[in-house]
């Protein structure tokens, strides 16, 4: 019986020690993200700091305010994770300052927002004019500098049989981008139906 009562207890606080544990682990878990939530001061201190020098380096005539410190809690955002957001007074147009974590760079994302922008404008061009003189494509896709950390891509794959495009198409084509819709630099790849290779300039 002592035996039996002796296993029973030593069970019972096997088991409470397992649930002790757990709730201390959950518990711990919740305080560490909560704490992964809170900004550090000192990291918004230097990015604002940061960003201030920045501006005057590189748009010594801009008037702006710093509005905030966005805080990436959630790793949105590749490449930072504190950014001061600033507004620039005179057109309204609010951008975020912040240092590269991959090239410990500082930099604005101004250039990205304008790709973005211009890359929406473009994109129903590009597909009325493949439309009109190849068929309804069966994908267009653009992938900015911001992507590809060099030199954007604009891929189309065609619903057409290589037989059916030639170079004199692809080359209209290319000019329509650099003189019509002010295309300053691109790789373009044309991919035919069903098949791995086509036409692809870089300019």
């Amino acid at each position: 019986m002592n035996k039996w009562l002796r296993g029973w207890s030593i069970f019972i606080f096997s088991i409470g020690g397992i649930v002790i544990l757990l709730i201390f682990g959950a518990g711990f878990s919740l305080f560490n993200y909560k704490a992964s939530l809170i900004p550090d001061e000192k990291e918004e201190e230097k990015v604002i700091s940061q960003a201030e020098q920045y501006i005057q380096e590189k748009y010594p005539t801009m008037k702006y305010e710093i509005s905030h410190v966005l805080y990436d809690s959630d790793d949105q955002y590749p490449d930072f994770e504190y950014a001061a957001m600033i507004l620039n007074t005179e057109t309204q147009k609010t951008f975020k300052v912040y240092e590269n974590k991959n090239t410990k760079q500082i930099e604005d994302d101004i250039t990205i927002q304008e790709e973005a922008k211009f890359i929406e404008q473009l994109r129903p061009k590009v597909h009325s004019y493949i439309t009109k003189k190849f068929g309804e494509p069966e994908s267009i896709s653009f992938t900015p500098t911001y992507h590809t950390r060099g030199t954007p891509t604009l891929n189309i794959r065609l619903n057409n049989r290589k037989e059916e495009v030639n170079e004199e198409m692809f080359q209209s084509f290319i000019d329509y981008l650099q003189h019509e819709l002010n295309v300053e630099h691109t790789y373009v790849n044309f991919l035919y139906d069903n098949e791995t290779e086509g036409w692809s300039t870089e300019f």
